[in-house]
């Protein structure tokens, strides 16, 4: 064999090994780091429902310890959007009620699909604060499509003489526009949604997201300048997952007082099992 070809031979053999080093080395910091990726979209979920809720600020960095003590505070349920009553048959710990929209048993295609979600679950997930014997806190998962993106995120709803009042929203997830749709983050805009009120007299959802700055209805929010679809699409899947398709039914009940706060604890207690240990369904 001539020089030149063992030459390139060596540094095709050489190429090789560098190359399957490498998958091997990818491929092992993955699975390693996959534990870390979940553990904090896990903690990335539950300080966005704190948050929203008002038991973390809009800055405040938290361990995992931190989060999770707070986190002890929630009552977490699986609730049946149909009729508003919680489910004791799903573990809310591990319940995904996006995954659930795609089969075929647990969700359903939407015809009337203002916010273009597509699919929605046959139950979602809601989760309540407690005041002493009364809830002070619904938090609520929301989703809608803004101009990009699907959006993803939590609003809050207390229950001033039983007149719901949206408390804090928070958002998770989009790919909506830096600067612009992306200010749907931004701890400022989302400030302006403390003290909205969501529902009219006769109980319609009726979030109005308007190009007035500092508006005076309870109803209208300040939309985001520059980002008109974006806009839309927050204010069209607020008043879904606040209407009937949604968690409407389940805000009756406890505005109305046929849900109270012992027996949402006490579903919530059922579903997760007794010793308050996670079983997966």
């Amino acid at each position: 064999m001539s020089e030149k070809k063992q030459s390139a031979l060596g540094i095709l053999k050489f190429a090789t090994i560098v190359c399957l080093f490498c998958s091997l080395f990818v491929s092992t910091a993955a699975v390693s780091l996959r534990g870390f990726q979940k553990q904090n979209a896990e903690n990335e979920k539950k300080v966005n429902i704190l948050r929203a809720a008002g038991l973390a600020g809009a800055e405040e960095r938290l361990s995992t310890q931190q989060i999770n003590e707070k986190f002890a505070q929630i009552i977490p349920l699986v609730i049946d959007l149909k009729t508003g009553e919680p489910a004791r048959d799903k573990n809310p710990l591990t319940y995904n009620m996006y995954n659930a929209a795609q089969s075929d048993s647990e969700g359903h295609a939407l015809t009337d699909d203002p916010a273009g979600i597509k699919r929605i679950a046959k139950e979602g997930l809601a989760y309540v604060v407690a005041d002493g014997d009364q809830i002070s806190r619904l938090v609520l998962p929301i989703q809608g499509y803004g101009l990009w993106s699907t959006m993803y995120g939590f609003t809050a709803l207390s229950f001033k003489d039983k007149q719901p009042e949206i408390t804090g929203i928070t958002f998770y997830q989009h790919a909506e526009t830096p600067g612009l749709g992306a200010r749907i983050t931004e701890p400022e805009w989302q400030a302006k949604w403390a003290g909205i009120i969501p529902y009219d007299d006769n109980g319609a959802p009726q979030v109005d997201l308007v190009k007035v700055r500092n508006p005076s209805a309870k109803n209208q929010v300040d939309a985001i300048a520059g980002a008109t679809l974006t806009s839309n699409g927050v204010e069209h899947l607020m008043n879904f997952w606040l209407g009937e398709q949604g968690y409407k039914p389940l805000v009756d009940h406890i505005r109305n007082g046929e849900i109270s706060l012992a027996d949402l604890r006490e579903a919530s207690q059922a579903a997760i099992g007794q010793n308050g240990q996670k079983t997966e369904q």
